[in-house]
C-alpha cells in the first residue's frame, strides 16, 4: 500500500529538481506516514488569505464607501471618512516601517463591524509585504485554532501551524470575533500573543469586538497585551460595504 501511495504522489510532480522549497515532501504537499498520506507541515502552514483578496493592495482600498458624516456628534467630530483615512495612513506607515526594518514597530488592532472593510485592508497589508519578500502569514482565527488543534495530534507534525504563527516576522490574525472559545483556544491565543509581544514581533489583528469585549469575552491578559503591542484603530461604516457594492452593481 505504501509503495502505491508513494507512486501516486510521485505522479503529481511535474518535474524532478534538486531544489525544493520543502525537501520533506518535495513540494507535493503530502508525505506518507505508516502507509497513510498526510498533509505536509509546509502545506498545513500556508496562509489563509481569502482568494478574492489575493491581489488587492492598499492603494485599492476604496474610501468612497465611507461617508463624510459625523458618527457621534455628541462625543466626537470624527466622520466615517476621517477615521478610515487615519487607518489607511497608519497601515501605509506600518508597511513602510517594516520594509525599512525599523525598530520598535507597533502592530495594528483594527476593530469594526462585519462588512466594514477590515479583511480587505489587512489583505492589502499582507500583499504589500509579500511583494517585498517579507515573511508574513495570514490566518483566519477560527480556522487557525482548528488547524493548530489538528497539529497536536498529527503524526510527526507537532505544533507546526502554531509555531509558524508564533515566529513569523509579521502575523495577521483576521476575524478575532465573538466565537465560542474554549479554555484551550483562549490559552492558545494568549500564548501566541504573549510570545509575539515578548519577542517584539509585529502583529495585526482584525476583530468585530471592542477592546473591552475582548477583555470580558476572552481574557483580560489578551486585551492587555494587545494594547501593549498594537495601535488601536476603528473602522466604522453606516452600512455593510457588501450591500453597497450589490446596490451599485444593480444600478450600473
Amino acid at each position: 500500500m505504501e509503495e502505491y501511495i508513494n507512486k501516486l504522489l510521485n505522479s503529481l510532480r511535474i518535474e524532478e529538481t534538486d531544489s525544493y522549497k520543502c525537501p520533506k515532501c518535495k513540494d507535493v504537499g503530502y508525505i506518507v506516514v505508516n502507509s497513510v498520506a498526510q498533509k505536509c507541515s509546509c502545506n498545513k502552514g500556508k496562509s489563509q488569505l481569502p482568494s478574492k483578496f489575493s491581489k488587492v493592495l492598499l492603494k485599492d482600498f476604496n474610501l468612497n464607501y465611507y461617508p463624510d458624516i459625523i458618527i457621534d456628534p455628541e462625543n466626537s467630530s470624527d466622520t466615517y471618512l476621517s477615521i478610515a483615512k487615519k487607518l489607511v495612513k497608519a497601515a501605509k506607515k506600518l508597511v513602510r516601517d517594516i520594509i525599512e526594518d525599523k525598530e520598535d514597530i507597533k502592530g495594528l488592532l483594527i476593530e469594526g463591524p462585519v462588512g466594514s472593510g477590515k479583511t480587505h485592508l489587512a489583505s492589502g497589508i499582507y500583499n504589500e509585504l509579500s511583494s517585498h519578500d517579507i515573511e508574513a502569514v495570514f490566518y483566519v482565527v477560527p480556522e487557525f485554532l482548528d488547524q493548530s488543534k489538528e497539529d497536536l495530534f498529527a503524526v510527526g507534525e507537532g505544533k507546526g501551524v502554531f509555531n509558524k504563527a508564533k515566529r513569523a516576522k509579521v502575523l495577521i490574525l483576521d476575524d478575532l470575533g465573538a466565537h465560542n472559545y474554549t479554555q484551550w483556544s483562549i490559552n492558545q491565543l494568549y500564548a501566541l500573543i504573549n510570545y509575539r509581544l515578548n519577542n517584539e514581533l509585529t502583529t495585526i489583528i482584525t476583530t468585530n469586538l471592542t477592546l473591552e469585549e475582548i477583555d470580558s469575552l476572552l481574557d483580560q491578559r489578551i486585551a492587555s497585551r494587545i494594547t501593549d503591542m498594537c495601535l488601536i484603530h476603528s473602522l466604522a461604516i453606516d452600512r455593510d460595504i457588501r450591500s453597497k457594492k450589490r446596490k451599485n452593481t444593480r444600478n450600473s
